[in-house]
């Protein structure tokens, strides 16, 4: 419990990633009271998705930093990169919005560096496949595929960001337990893109 902090919560219908880019339009008066607080106080807040019951959201989220804002007439639009996972604990019930006791939820990597190199190079190849694939499919220009982080964790979680998947599946990425474990559904997802893709292609062929 030493890394453990209370953090105010905004659950949402989005999964933020670490190094996940998120625009926000924010209008009820409670999460504009503590986005103003944390823009005073330099401070972060948890991005969690939205559940039914709307007192307990999920329980694996992701730390938001503001990098810009701007006030609207109607509320506030943010900018927010994300910054490290966490495990929501205790609830705490001291301000008008949601807080919580949170704590550091880190990737564990149980795999050889041998295994875990091999298995972030087909993430890749895959990945720039689709982008390929997508852009013969618009008719558009090809040769600019964006450049993904090198090493893991950044990788794995630039590619969860990128993925055009239900939120649920989403949700299930972000509580990956392992980096070994997030590559593997990441390269399921792209080879069933790449096969759609490809499909398609050749329909069109």
């Amino acid at each position: 419990m030493d890394n453990a902090k209370i953090v105010p919560l905004m659950p949402r219908e989005k999964v933020l990633f670490p190094g996940m880019l998120l625009p926000l339009h924010v209008t009820q008066p409670r999460y504009l009271l503590f986005v103003n607080r944390c823009l005073d106080r330099h401070g972060e807040f948890g991005v969690v998705l939205a559940t039914d019951n709307p007192l307990r959201p999920h329980r694996v989220g992701t730390l938001a930093k503001i990098i810009d804002y701007e006030p609207r007439e109607d509320g506030m639009t943010l900018l927010l990169t994300g910054t490290q996972r966490f495990t929501v604990g205790e609830m705490v019930d001291d301000e008008p919005y949601l807080t919580a006791m949170i704590e550091p939820h880190p990737l564990i990597c149980a795999a050889s560096p041998e295994e875990l190199d091999i298995r972030a190079a087909q993430a890749r190849r895959l990945f720039s496949r689709c982008i390929r694939l997508i852009a013969s499919h618009r008719g558009a220009d090809a040769q600019s595929v964006p450049i993904l982080p090198i090493k893991m964790p950044d990788l794995g979680w630039a590619i969860a960001a990128a993925l055009a998947i239900p939120l649920a599946e989403r949700q299930r990425l972000l509580e990956k337990e392992n980096p070994t474990s997030l590559l593997q559904s990441e390269i399921l997802y792209l080879e069933s893109l790449v096969a759609q893709l490809r499909h398609g292609v050749e329909d069109e062929l």
